[in-house]
């Protein structure tokens, strides 16, 4: 096995009202800084960041200025915290919110090689302990790249995160549906990481990191009902399982354990509801590619489906905006999004390259799985 260094999240804070303790933690971890950048957006200030600012106050934090995100995920908004930063130097970063956000602080402290913490608001996503940060394609990105589609800029872990569960507790189910349709797709993430291996298309591979994520998944599946009731233990555990992602692909050596074909198709939906001027959720397009790839895996896609309806996530086209035509094409494109992503990810193999998918095909596919009706 080759050398390589492993670095994940190795401090959490986790529990009811984590915010208010949010400073002294940040001490007890060994935070220097006197001054702090938060990454909010107009919601999330309301939600969390006026109380996190006072934490780090009364921590004896001298100087804490935020930057308000509002165009999302693009290099202006990074550019903008970014500013922030050099003019408080030394400082650490805050992303105070959903993925946006906090991808937004991860780049730029990484950027402006200052520390990150993330706390997060959602579990819409699993960007609070990932190495990477995602977004969307410009001409110039964050990487001085240019890029079509959505593109990861690798930042490395956080230094904490923070999770306060009240918070996530009242914040709007379908959020925390999202996050789990994004975390169930693991289980078409390692089939297409395995096929990747045998192909002789990926080098690295961890069967370890494998085991967890399979093992996790499974567990969230079987209790998606009780997850859904937010019974402590039960969510506790889906919050703990989002919260490990991080070291998933760090102990494994490769994002590809939490993304494979299911995202693809996301991609190409989201591209649909774009065009159709329709505002979705990523793990609510993740979801539908998780229930379509599984069929076309051989894999149980019904067990998919039945865990995902319990959560509440969506499982046909027309739940997320779009029509029929729409799902089959997408399938009928699936390969050539998978091509443009090895552009960037050599190793990005999964059981799209193996053969495209007609037209006819794809109905047959969308039909079977009920993420379209019969007509």
């Amino acid at each position: 096995m080759e050398v390589r260094p492993v670095a994940f999240c190795g401090a959490f804070l986790f529990g009811s009202d984590a915010v208010a303790r949010a400073g002294h933690f940040c001490r007890e971890i060994g935070v220097e800084e006197r001054n702090a950048v938060l990454v909010n957006d107009s919601n999330t200030w309301k939600i969390a960041g006026e109380r996190f600012l006072k934490s780090l106050i009364d921590a004896g934090f001298d100087r804490v200025e935020t930057t308000l995100v509002e165009r999302g995920a693009v290099g202006s908004e990074v550019d903008k915290a970014r500013e922030k930063i050099r003019t408080l130097k030394p400082c650490i970063v805050f992303g105070i919110g959903g993925g946006v956000n906090m991808d937004i602080s991860k780049a730029s402290g990484f950027l402006e090689k200052s520390a990150w913490i993330t706390v997060p608001t959602i579990f819409s996503t699993d960007a609070m302990t990932g190495i990477n940060a995602t977004f969307r394609g410009e001409e110039a990105g964050v990487d001085g790249k240019s890029h079509e589609g959505d593109y990861d800029v690798t930042v490395g872990p956080p230094l904490a995160c923070v999770v306060d569960t009240n918070i996530i507790r009242n914040a709007p189910w379908r959020f925390q549906a999202a996050g789990f349709a994004d975390y169930v797709a693991k289980l078409c993430a390692i089939e297409d990481w395995s096929l990747a291996y045998s192909r002789g298309k990926d080098e690295d591979y961890s069967e370890y990191s494998v085991m967890l994520a399979k093992a996790q998944t499974e567990y969230l599946m079987e209790n998606a009902s009780r997850i859904r009731r937010m019974e402590e233990q039960a969510f506790d555990a889906f919050l703990l399982a989002m919260i490990n992602d991080g070291f998933l692909t760090q102990i494994g050596g490769s994002s590809r354990v939490i993304f494979g074909s299911e995202h693809v198709v996301a991609q190409g939906l989201m591209e649909e509801q774009v065009t159709a001027n329709v505002k979705g959720l990523h793990g609510e397009q993740v979801a539908i590619g998780t229930i379509l790839m599984a069929y076309l895996q051989g894999q149980d896609w019904t067990a998919v489906r039945k865990a995902l309806e319990e959560i509440g996530a969506p499982v046909t086209a027309k739940q997320i905006g779009l029509g029929d035509g729409a799902v089959i094409r997408t399938l009928v494109r699936a390969r050539t999004i998978n091509e443009s992503w090895l552009r960037d990810r050599p190793d990005f193999y999964t059981i799209l390259m193996e053969g495209s998918v007609t037209e006819a095909q794809a109905k047959e596919i969308a039909l079977k799985t009920g993420v379209i009706g019969r007509s």
